[in-house]
């Protein structure tokens, strides 16, 4: 039949007409008519529509898309009918429809086709959906007022002819505009229909999608949770809440809520095994798991039922997400490969990430999460070399699409490794640090870039000026490690010329040294007498050197560089501090730009708290040569070792070391006392070798010592309490104390008058004796308010401090009936805790050593009071002996 009207397309719009033509245009070749029913267009729609038909209807807004839904079925005069809307279009390939409708048999009444839905304006990211479209003419009508359903007949085909869908991509206004009428309307419907629970679901669901497109996110989890508990009734799930259980089980991944996302994504698929979202989900939720197998386990499922999916189309009647997810699919896969030490499969996957990746910060974001995988598990140059092409793919797709993704720490892996990357590649990456960039040259031609990275486009005498004589002498350190005599003498002649007084007359003691090196003992003394000139303060270093030069012509006499180091530098630990210079970050890198000592020592130091491991490698590579240039080197190896409980006792070694090299180290605090070892100790009988040690440090970090108690000291666990070492003396501690008063205000941990009020009112006493006796008038007022005598006699003994010093209490309270202690307990998991430091505490008894120590000098401890962070009270009775 020639003339056969075989296909009517059936359209309802409003206000489209930046969308319709594009829809009227790629239909008007495939339908023998289109019916178009405009309800309410206050644009150009209705004009544009009958440039292509002239089957325009108008039909009053009811608000309620089925009512006009079925209101447009009225028109069609063609066999069968086709939906469309006008954000929607086909492509040329649609035009097969004809030759597939007219080979369906008389029992077939409907046919699903997929919808391709659209969702950025580079029409890159996609969701796809198979939906019943087609009708025989007459077979069906619509339901629900928003997210209308088409009620059809049987017979049911699929075919794979896609609908192209632009609505997910709005402008701000046109979303808004949309969500609010569509939340509207869904909740009016919500309030007022029966409480049929499948609609509910239904509609609920269509909220949801409502609120995630334009709510806030408390409005959309809200409907959420309301969702879940009404699927809590269905033993089996409704085809409607797989696109639910997938989008708020993602969000359940997402806020840790792991084994929920697991039931959700399980139930997902016991309702359809084929559905590819959930093992996309599931792969991302093992891989937060970190359960390795398991995620990859999923991430090749995944693959395989996308396969099947994009071969089926039209077997799939709800929204499938994960096609706009594929990269990520492909990058959480590749990065748990390389955890296995599956480098064939990683490579593969990284291949795959960037032929599928579709927009910029989705590439950033994954591929620097590739990159940071790399940094975590590469641990060899062969591991490195077997990744080294998706490196380069990495590299080569980042600079030509302009990403901003950074390399540092890559590269930072490959120098560590001594792996050689291919120049072109190293020129293509984009680096965070300047640091980076003078690495890849070191890493290049093997030179040393120290003094170029730390000048950077700055000449020498600006860097000098601008950073002054810490900085002048670090910079003659690095070029005498790098540099010839004649060198160095012509890149800092023109210091002479500055005036700076400091600079002239340094830069004149330096020229006399590299003169005094070549053998020009002419220049070399007159270099040094105008540095005495210049700079009277530093003669005492240069005279002598002068004096020997007059007795003996020896280029092998000491110069003045060693002593001027010592003496502007007044025993800091840098010279110029290169760590607040460059920063930490690039600090921590230097080891990998400079074989110098001080470029490994100032990557140690700012490796100390972000990798205490690296750091101590790095001490520990420096020449032993080099360690008297370095003030602080056992000092920091001491306080690495702090933090390894099996080396305390290295610790307490290297302390002492640390105060042996450098005799400033002995008052840190004060600054006042150097290290001369004159600290009376002695050896209290309880001590023993085999104690362990739980403690190890330079007290003097936090409490100067003044000079009479030694700064390094271990605490060891005893039986009866714990105990330092070195053991001040008695009469050390009454000097330490006198000193105390003399310099500071305050007493330290001096029990205030507030806790002593405390534990005093909850007590019956009226009478006391106090130790130590020269405390009583200090806490007078307090006595006075709680009406208590002090009186020598008294069987009431109560100890104010001392405990820490006491070795013995038993002379102490062997004669009183009641014994009040405030004692101090240091946390004994917390190394800072200052109570370690304070150098009068030689003695520590935990609440329980104290109550067994109490216990067999006959006391029964009636209740312990916790005042504070470390300070205890102890009320203890005599027991009375049984006759």
């Amino acid at each position: 039949m020639p003339n056969r009207c075989l296909l009517s397309v059936a359209m309802i719009v409003k206000d489209e007409e930046h969308n319709i033509r594009r829809a009227l245009e790629s239909i008007k070749d495939v339908a023998d008519e289109i019916i178009v029913v405009d309800t309410g267009s206050t644009d150009r729609t209705p004009e544009i529509v009958k440039e292509y038909t002239d089957k325009l209807y108008f039909h009053e807004w009811q608000n309620d898309f089925s009512e006009a839904r079925n209101y447009s079925l009225k028109f069609p005069t063609c066999e069968w009918v086709m939906i469309f809307d006008a954000d929607e279009e086909v492509r040329e390939d649609f035009k097969g429809i004809r030759d597939f409708l007219k080979s369906l048999p008389p029992d077939v009444n409907t046919v699903y086709i997929p919808t391709i839905s659209y969702l950025d304006w580079d029409f890159k990211r996609t969701e796809v959906a198979s939906t019943p479209r087609i009708f025989r003419n007459g077979t069906v009508s619509y339901k629900n007022i928003v997210h209308n359903q088409a009620v059809y007949k049987p017979k049911v085909v699929n075919a794979n002819f896609p609908l192209y869908h632009y609505g997910y991509i709005w402008t701000r206004k046109l979303k808004e505009k949309k969500y609010n009428r569509t939340r509207n309307l869904i909740i009016e419907h919500l309030n007022s229909f029966s409480k049929n629970p499948t609609d509910r679901i239904y509609y609920l669901i269509q909220l949801y999608k409502t609120e995630i497109i334009g709510g806030r996110p408390h409005q959309k989890n809200e409907v959420g949770w309301k969702i879940l508990k009404e699927l809590e009734k269905y033993r089996e799930v409704p085809a409607i809440a797989l696109e639910f259980l997938y989008i708020f089980g993602n969000e359940c991944t997402s806020h840790g809520l792991l084994e929920l996302a697991e039931r959700l994504f399980n139930a997902g698929l016991r309702a359809n095994i084929n559905n590819p979202d959930f093992y996309l989900a599931l792969l991302e939720l093992y891989n937060q798991k970190d359960e390795i197998d398991k995620a990859i386990e999923y991430g090749e499922k995944f693959f395989e039922k996308l396969d099947y999916a994009q071969k089926n189309l039209d077997k799939f009647t709800w929204t499938l997400m994960s096609f706009k997810h594929i990269e990520h699919a492909h990058a959480v896969l590749a990065k748990n490969y390389l955890k296995k030490k599956n480098f064939e499969k990683f490579n593969f996957h990284v291949s795959k990430t960037i032929e599928t990746v579709k927009d910029n910060t989705t590439a950033e974001r994954l591929l620097t999460m590739l990159l940071q995988q790399i940094t975590n598990t590469v641990e060899s140059n062969d591991e490195y070399q077997k990744i080294i092409d998706s490196i380069e793919k990495i590299v080569i797709f980042s600079y030509e699409k302009s990403l901003r993704i950074y390399f540092d720490e890559i590269l930072f892996v490959a120098a560590e490794l001594s792996v050689k990357l291919p120049e072109p590649i190293a020129e293509k990456m984009n680096f965070r640090f300047d640091i980076s960039r003078y690495i890849a040259k070191k890493m290049s031609d093997q030179r040393d870039y120290f003094i170029e990275f730390l000048l950077k486009e700055q000449n020498i005498e600006d860097f000098i000026l601008d950073n002054g004589v810490g900085a002048f002498l670090l910079i003659y350190r690095l070029m005498k490690n790098t540099m010839s005599e004649l060198e160095i003498i012509k890149a800092i002649l023109k210091l002479r010329n500055i005036e700076d007084l400091k600079i002239k007359g340094i830069t004149y003691a330096l020229l006399g040294d590299l003169y005094l090196k070549l053998g020009n003992f002419k220049e070399s003394i007159s270099s040094y007498r105008n540095a005495i000139e210049i700079l009277p303060e530093i003669s005492m270093f240069i005279k002598p050197i002068v004096e020997d030069l007059k007795t003996r012509l020896d280029k092998d006499i000491d110069g003045s560089y060693e002593e001027l180091v010592k003496y502007f530098s007044q025993s800091r630990e840098f010279l110029f501090d290169l760590v607040k210079y460059i920063g930490e970050e690039q600090a921590s890198k230097l080891h990998l730009l400079s074989d110098s000592s001080i470029a490994i020592y100032t990557s140690a130091i700012a490796n100390t708290n972000r990798n205490p491991e690296k750091s101590l490698e790095l001490l520990q590579k420096i020449d032993e040569k080099d360690i008297n240039n370095l003030p602080f080197y056992y000092y920091r190896l001491a306080k690495l070792y702090e933090k390894k409980e099996k080396n305390l006792g290295k610790a307490f070694e290297y302390h002492i070391k640390a105060c042996e090299q450098n005799e400033k180290l002995a008052d840190i605090r004060l600054g006042k006392y150097i290290y001369d070892g004159f600290y009376p100790s002695k050896n209290p009988p309880f001590f023993k070798e085999s104690d362990p040690i739980i403690w190890a440090g330079n007290i003097s970090e936090k409490f100067s010592t003044l000079g009479i108690i030694h700064p390094v000291r271990c605490w060891k666990k005893g039986k009866k309490f714990i105990y330092c070492h070195p053991y001040p003396s008695d009469e050390a501690l009454k000097v330490y104390k006198k000193r105390e008063k003399e310099i500071f205000k305050n007493e330290f941990y001096k029990v205030g008058n507030e806790n002593l009020i405390k534990v005093l009112s909850k007590l019956s006493i009226r009478e006391l004796k106090v130790y130590p006796e020269e405390n009583e008038n200090d806490y007078e007022s307090v006595f006075d308010e709680l009406d208590i005598v002090l009186n020598n006699d008294s069987k009431n003994l109560l100890i104010l401090n001392g405990v820490e010093q006491i070795e013995d209490l038993s002379e102490l309270i062997r004669k009183y009936e009641n014994v009040l202690i405030f004692y101090n307990v240091p946390d004994l998991k917390n190394r800072e805790d200052e109570i370690w430091f304070y150098p009068p505490f030689r003695i520590f008894r935990t609440t329980a050593q104290l109550k067994e120590e109490l216990n067999e000098l006959g006391f029964k401890v009636e209740f312990v009071e916790i005042l504070n962070k470390n300070l205890r009270f102890a009320f203890g009775k005599r027991k009375i002996k049984s006759s």
